[in-house]
């Protein structure tokens, strides 16, 4: 049975027949973080043109963006025009989450990145999904990659919001740095310890400048929409001194046979070296082509990716097909819940020879050979 919402159009309500109605809480950092937020809001969205195209379904996606302290209004809000399916990315809405939930027992929410202490806590939200990942994992794969690449020896990490979500993300990376180069050297900084923290990129900006100079030729950036700062700052800058004689690389064979953008000739004098970011969440890599050729050098090395996309984008056909359950879900290698991002516009960076390496440690994780330390759990 189709459903009928009112919608205002040039003040005239009028009713619109739809067989479905979605929402989306955004997190702190807003919907275009292009990372956290816009990676729930783009799998979801998949899912909506796939059954609307494919099934000839008319769904409706109600959106909400405001602060941690509004969630629950949002979610209120769309719960209360019939929305089969809320999503809402990110820890902070926990509390609103589990409330509203309640008070809206027809409706089905997915939470992302937080969960209870307990199976049988869990259990009193029949129509939650809660979604966990193992981050930690992912990261130690980018980490691996930036050991086995860095030509300085010091990479660098940008977390957000101090916090142990991101302490997983940042002990990770250390992990796989050390597993790969265990004489190099990691510098971490945070944005701030306040939510305010997810959407500050000056402030990352002024870590990822700093941390360049303290010798880091890729930097790691898990701050959501603050991350933004460090690709600009990467993107812009594009380049270090050497101090003193590099390590030996891959890298240095894959840049001397590269093509590089005009303005890296520019701006980066004889014996410079290009700089690098990882990015995090969704795949980033696209953004640091900066003249719109991939086959020029990128400096985007590669991003650690959490598969957000994929857990809004299954909540959404599991509602339609009546396959939808409640519970806590963690996501990790083994369940290609993370990732790192290997595609056109960093292939060239990364010989196979690398890629190979880090498919055998991946596989090492997955069996249990090789046991990533999760900080939230020391």
């Amino acid at each position: 049975m189709r459903k009928w919402l009112l919608l205002l159009v040039l003040g005239t309500p009028l009713a619109a027949a739809q067989d479905y109605v979605f929402g989306i809480t955004y997190d702190a950092g807003g919907k275009f973080d292009g990372s956290f937020n816009e990676g729930t809001f783009n799998g979801l969205s998949q899912a909506i043109t796939e059954l609307e195209d494919e099934d000839g379904l008319a769904i409706d996606l109600l959106e909400f963006e405001g602060t941690p302290d509004t969630a629950a209004e949002g979610q209120r809000n769309i719960a209360s025009q019939g929305a089969e399916l809320i999503i809402a990315p990110g820890f902070l809405q926990y509390d609103a989450v589990v409330s509203v939930s309640q008070e809206f027992p027809d409706t089905n929410f997915v939470l992302i990145d937080a969960a209870p202490a307990t199976e049988e806590e869990a259990a009193q939200y029949p129509n939650t999904r809660f979604i966990q990942f193992r981050e930690h994992e992912g990261s130690y794969l980018v980490g691996y990659l930036a050991g086995t690449m860095t030509q300085t020896g010091t990479v660098g990490f940008v977390g957000g919001m101090d916090i142990p979500l991101i302490r997983a993300f940042d002990l990770g990376y250390q992990e796989g740095v050390a597993a790969a180069c265990p004489e190099c050297t990691v510098v971490s900084n945070y944005v701030g310890s306040t939510p305010a923290a997810w959407n500050d990129p000056a402030r990352a900006r002024e870590l990822a400048t700093t941390q360049r100079a303290q010798g880091a030729d890729i930097i790691y950036a898990a701050a959501g929409a603050s991350g933004n700062g460090v690709i600009d700052f990467v993107n812009q800058t594009m380049c270090y001194q050497p101090q003193g004689e590099l390590r030996a690389s891959p890298l240095a064979d894959q840049l001397a046979s590269m093509a590089t953008p005009a303005a890296y000739t520019q701006r980066c004098g004889e014996g410079s070296q290009p700089l690098f970011f990882i990015g995090v969440d969704s795949n980033q890599n696209p953004r640091g082509d900066t003249d719109e050729d991939p086959a020029t050098l990128n400096f985007g090395l590669t991003s650690m990716l959490k598969r957000v996309d994929t857990a809004a984008y299954n909540a959404a056909f599991d509602v339609v097909d009546g396959a939808f359950e409640g519970g806590v879900q963690t996501l990790g290698l083994a369940e290609d819940g993370v990732g790192y991002a290997l595609d056109d516009y960093n292939r060239a960076l990364v010989p196979q020879a690398v890629v190979d390496e880090l498919e055998a440690v991946r596989e090492q994780i997955v069996s249990g050979e090789v046991v990533v330390t999760d900080f939230r759990t020391q």
